[in-house]
């Protein structure tokens, strides 16, 4: 009996040795690195898109081995209402490199869908760069100098999470414009590492957007700048864009009291708190008094010596040249601003145009809105040698909204001043209700304590 107790002991002590030995050996397997490219597997990840505290869309990022390449598959898709219409977006592109090192990029193509514009670029990239680039059918063909850009460019973020970055410390990476097919330096920070609960990096681009990435080197959530953020999901979001409230009034900056006719203003006193004059960028037409901004109907401001002798005129587009301005010779300056104000507001018609037109299209659509009449007047202006540049900030929308929306204008130099139009409103002065505020890209109109506190009229 006594032997046979000492035998099961030592057969007991012999096999916990043994698996005592065999956690050992398996600790020193190699380990695996997920984002090194030769041990790469296809993945998918799906991201919800928020703007402003609404679902407006969904993202994903996919990588697929083929026997012959590695391809790199992106897509997002934003969908929305904007003053009653209901608008999509939608951006793709597809990046093919090569499975041997240094795994260049071999080819690839995106494809842009905004409100009546498509965009498409293709390109393959050897000893030279050969692309094609359609733009609401318009199609042109050029020839560059080969792309430097690897699949470890486009997995550097990754590789510097796995490689569990300490707090402050910073990475340089490649970045690749799809349609310009320009390659960009950008450095990112890290500015918190794993702890407690939250077990993620957090990293900072130097537009301000954060991304969180968990200790895998998986993409938790983008917030980009205007109050966008990307969330990780496990599957494609589903949302109903007929459940969203109009994103254009959803990021105004509602006003406690109804402000009346505007022409009628002649100014209005708002108040913001002391930190978000940290980073508001304040237009210098304004009178800014502690924490008050103080906005005066025709507001202007005195221009600096450099403004008059250094400014920078653009070459003319036949399409400006070809445009029958009323204009007489032996105007004013005033004269011909105000001409010039009157011609951009009775040439177009106003649309919500949250697209990005060149002057060309905008001449040819004949329609636009805030962004497309500041466009136009601005290359007029410039066709007449009068400096001018454009102005962005909120205006009034009226008593039914009682809110500010996002807006756009001209500032002319006359004289020695900088003057305030308004081409979408044929105004040759701005009004009181003209709010030339920015909010940076990191920011949000939530961020902003916005209270009017002050109306007076004429």
């Amino acid at each position: 009996m006594k032997s046979t107790a000492k035998l099961t002991v030592y057969t007991l002590l012999k096999l916990s040795f043994l698996a005592a030995c065999l956690l050992v050996f398996s600790s020193f397997q190699p380990f695996k690195r997920l984002w090194q490219v030769n041990d790469l597997e296809p993945f998918t990840e799906w991201f919800q898109i928020n703007w402003q505290g609404q679902v407006v869309g969904w993202a994903q990022k996919e990588l697929r081995i083929e026997n012959d390449f590695y391809q790199v598959l992106e897509s997002e898709h934003f969908e929305g209402r904007v003053r009653g219409k209901r608008l999509k977006f939608i951006y793709q592109q597809q990046f093919n490199f090569s499975t041997k090192p240094p795994f260049q990029m071999i080819e690839g193509s995106a494809t842009l869908i905004e409100p009546n514009l498509v965009m498409e670029t293709s390109f393959s990239n050897d000893e030279q760069l050969l692309i094609q680039q359609s733009r609401n059918d318009n199609v042109s063909m050029f020839t560059e100098s080969p792309l430097d850009y690897t699949l470890n460019d486009y997995l550097a973020w990754r590789q510097f999470i796995e490689g569990s970055p300490e707090l402050g410390s910073s990475v340089s990476i490649k970045e690749l414009d799809s349609h310009s097919l320009e390659v960009q330096q950008k450095k990112y920070h890290v500015t918190k590492l794993p702890q407690g609960r939250h077990q993620r990096y957090q990293l900072v681009d130097p537009d301000g957007a954060l991304y969180d990435f968990n200790l895998k080197g998986h993409l938790l959530s983008e917030r980009r700048g205007r109050g966008i953020k990307l969330v990780a999901n496990k599957q494609k979001p589903s949302f109903n864009p007929e459940m969203q409230t109009d994103l254009y009034t959803n990021v105004g900056l509602a006003s406690q009291k109804p402000l009346g006719q505007i022409s009628k203003l002649e100014s209005l006193e708002v108040s913001v708190s002391k930190d978000n004059l940290k980073w508001l960028t304040i237009h210098p037409s304004v009178k800014v008094s502690e924490n008050t901004l103080v906005i005066r109907k025709g507001a202007r401001h005195k221009a600096t010596p450099n403004e008059f002798t250094n400014w920078h005129f653009d070459p003319v587009s036949p399409s400006i040249k070809s445009l029958d301005v009323p204009l007489t010779p032996a105007k004013s300056r005033t004269d011909k601003v105000y001409d010039l104000v009157t011609f951009v507001h009775d040439y177009l018609y106003y649309e919500p145009t949250p697209t990005s037109f060149t002057t060309d299209e905008i001449i040819r659509n004949g329609y636009g809105d805030c962004t497309e009449y500041t466009q136009l007047l601005l290359a007029l202006l410039n066709a007449e040698k009068i400096p001018a540049r454009e102005v962005g900030g909120y205006i009034y929308l009226g008593d039914d909204e009682q809110r500010f929306g996002g807006h756009a204008w001209v500032e002319v130099l006359i004289d020695d001043q900088w003057v305030g139009v308004d081409p979408t409103w044929n105004l040759t002065q701005v009004t009181a209700a003209h709010l030339p505020i920015t909010i940076p890209q990191e920011k949000s109109v939530s961020d902003l304590d916005f209270v009017v506190e002050q109306i007076h009229y004429q």
